[in-house]
Order: structure tokens, then sequence, then C-alpha cells
């Protein structure tokens, strides 16, 4: 009986690293290999471009290629800052989808986690006009998109949820968006005439906001 204890004991001496080794790994495993989200935004005009837009607001979809401390981030976003009914059923929607990646610098693991980014990318400006009416219903595009150069760097912060197989965190933060100079329709200036066609105000500005964020990123293990 004393050399099967013996031996029982070494064997579990073995063992023992063995085990932490596995657990370790599996520690590794994990850990969020990525995250995607999605994120309702509003946008305040800054400088020159307060005077020519409202209040923006649109969806963000954003994803991270890492779920260690530095992370690329790519992000595609649609918002509009002007929609305005004009009688007899007819509804002008001006509009920006832009799109950026860059890096983003997360602080800790644990349920809350203080980020930094910095994205640069591109971002389309364009005029839609709708009418409704006699039961029948119609779009016409006003054809002139601008696209530009777009920069953007904020922070943020997210909240864990859920710390499961599937992680969820409250996501919020805010950023300083900036456009390269374009030309654009202001609020307001896209008009429907009287032979049912329509005119536009241009402007060419550089256009500047501040954009606050708040949705859900989900870890992808």
């Amino acid at each position: 009986m004393g050399r099967i204890g013996k031996a029982v004991l070494g064997l579990a001496l073995v063992a023992t690293p063995l085990v932490g080794q596995r657990s370790a790994l599996r520690e590794v495993r994990d850990d969020e290999r990525g995250m995607i989200g999605a994120s309702f935004i509003a946008a305040e005009p800054l400088g020159a471009y307060r005077r020519n837009g409202d209040m923006g607001a649109g969806l963000a979809i954003s994803g991270l290629t890492s779920g260690g401390s530095l992370a690329l981030r790519v992000e595609g976003s649609w918002m509009t800052y002007n929609a305005r009914f004009q009688s007899y059923g007819v509804t002008t929607l001006t509009q920006i989808a832009s799109l950026g990646a860059g890096p983003q610098l997360t602080l800790g693991k644990g349920s809350l986690r203080p980020y930094g980014f910095a994205t640069i990318g591109g971002s389309m400006f364009w005029n839609t006009a709708s009418y409704q009416g006699c039961g029948c219903y119609g779009a016409d595009w006003y054809k002139n998109g601008r696209s530009t150069v777009t920069t953007s760097a904020g922070a943020g912060v997210m909240l864990a949820l859920s710390a499961g197989r599937t992680p969820i965190y409250i996501d919020a933060g805010a950023r300083g968006l900036r456009y390269d100079k374009v030309t654009y329709v202001p609020a307001n200036g896209l008009t429907q005439n009287p032979d049912g066609s329509y005119s536009a105000q241009q402007v060419t500005t550089q256009v500047d906001m501040r954009m606050y964020q708040i949705g859900v990123s989900i870890g992808i293990r």
C-alpha cells in the first residue's frame, strides 16, 4: 500500500502543472478575438457648417480586428442632417455615408473598458426627394453626390452586460469629425419647382461636427 500511495502522490505532483497549463491555455482561447458593434449616432454641427446644417442622426456599424489593447477599428456610418416635408406629399432628405479605419487603444480587459481611437476614410454627401400622392409613390435622386476625405478622433467606454460565452457591452462615446472642403446642399436648400423639377442651393465649406454615439458591442471568440 505504501508503494501505491507514493505512486499516486507522484502522479498527482506531475499532473498538477499540466492541469494549470491547460487552464491557462483555456483562458487564452477565451479571450475575444475581435468585436462587432452597432450604435445610434447624433451629430452637432460646428464652425461654418453650423450656418448650413442641422443636427444629424443615424446609425454606425463598427468592428475591431482584435480583442487586445491595440486593434484596427473599421467603421461605416449613415446619417441625415435634414429631413423636410415640403407639402403635396414631397419630402426631401439630405444624407451622409462614411467609411473609415484606424487604430483603437483599449485599456484593460475588465467589465469597464475605456478606449480611444482615430480614423481616416471617405464620405459621400447626397440628396433625395420622394413624393407620395394620388395613390402613387416615387423617388427622384438629385444627382449632386460629392465625396470627400474624412478624419475623426474620439474616446469612449464599454461597460460589460454579460461575460458569458458571448460577451455583450454597452458602448458609449464621442468624437470630433472633420470632412475636407466639400460642395453640398445646406439644410432646406432643396426645393421643388412648379413644374415638378427640383432646384438646389449649394455651398462649399469644410464640414466639422461633434458626434455622440451609444450602442451595443459583442465580443467574438
